[in-house]
């Protein structure tokens, strides 16, 4: 699978940079309506850096891939046009694009997050001189902002993005928002060196396989250390849910994919991972986490 989130990244990208471009054919236009949608409808006038400001879904059919979202999370989606606009409880958090893969590669979908950076083309210089990678970008994107793909050094992909007006306001996150997001890395060292620098992460909470970066005392992200050797490693998503596992034992009637349920996940009953229809990987999460049986504060 990680070598078709490449893929697919890559070529998302294409759309949203080069929207205008006949090359790319009918998802151009999704790349113009993607750029002419804002990512909040109530701009604070703020930037928070470093915190995790929207999500765009690239599938192969949107369709399929929304319908398993609304029934799963209740969120609303409008499918007007090549690129549908998600709100949860009537505010704008993601957006899903429908892409059709290079030939030849597997038809599977990926989340690609947007993070709030206060100067794009300064995070571009510190990217490059940091072991990342410049995929797209940076371009400005009309209702959105200013936006660069990039990929770190383990080849995880992201948006760095400084919205117009503003970022969102910094609320915490009700149930069926983003909760945040953790970066899969093989390399914790070298990731979290990474991060501090061009996001501007100043603490990091350690745990024995799972880092929590901060910015100005607030959790921002988290980092999951893998021991397997991957081609490149990437960003997942995290939905927070009021019960992981009722919400879990939907996600296969529905048409998705429970690879690791809350009982199996290292904090047990709290967490789980899924796909959707179409193979885009996320996270579940209940928060504040719940004390299984047996444990401390259960």
């Amino acid at each position: 699978m990680q070598s078709i989130v490449r893929i697919v990244a890559v070529l998302f990208t294409a759309t949203i940079f080069l929207g205008g471009c006949a090359s790319f054919g009918n998802p151009s236009q999704g790349g113009v309506e993607m750029a002419q949608t804002p990512i909040t409808e109530n701009p604070s006038g703020e930037v928070y850096p470093g915190k995790f400001v929207w999500h765009d879904l690239v599938t192969p059919d949107a369709l399929s891939a929304g319908k398993f979202y609304e029934q799963l999370f209740g969120w609303q989606i409008d499918y007007q046009g090549q690129y549908a606009v998600v709100r949860n409880d009537n505010k704008l958090i993601a957006g899903i694009l429908q892409v059709e893969p290079a030939e030849g590669s597997e038809r599977e979908a990926v989340w690609i997050p947007s993070v709030s950076v206060v100067d794009v083309d300064a995070a571009v210089e510190l990217v490059r001189a940091n072991g990342g990678e410049i995929l797209k970008g940076p371009a400005d994107m009309e209702q959105r902002g200013r936006a660069v793909l990039i990929s770190d050094p383990q080849r995880a992909d992201m948006v760095l993005l400084r919205a117009k007006g503003g970022d969102p306001a910094d609320d915490e996150p009700v149930i069926g928002d983003w909760l945040w997001d953790e970066v899969w890395t093989d390399d914790p060292e070298v990731s979290e060196a990474f991060y501090a620098t061009v996001l501007g992460y100043d603490e990091m909470i350690p745990g024995d396989d799972y880092d929590v970066f901060m910015f100005n005392g607030k959790w921002r992200a988290g980092m999951r250390h893998l021991q397997d050797k991957n081609d490149h490693m990437l960003w997942v998503p995290v939905v927070r849910v009021a019960d992981p596992g009722a919400t879990a034992q939907r996600v296969e009637a529905l048409g998705g994919v429970v690879w690791v349920t809350p009982e199996e996940a290292p904090v047990k009953g709290n967490t789980a991972l899924i796909g959707d229809p179409t193979g885009a990987l996320l996270l579940i999460q209940r928060w504040p986490p719940q004390a299984s049986e047996g444990e401390p504060g259960s």
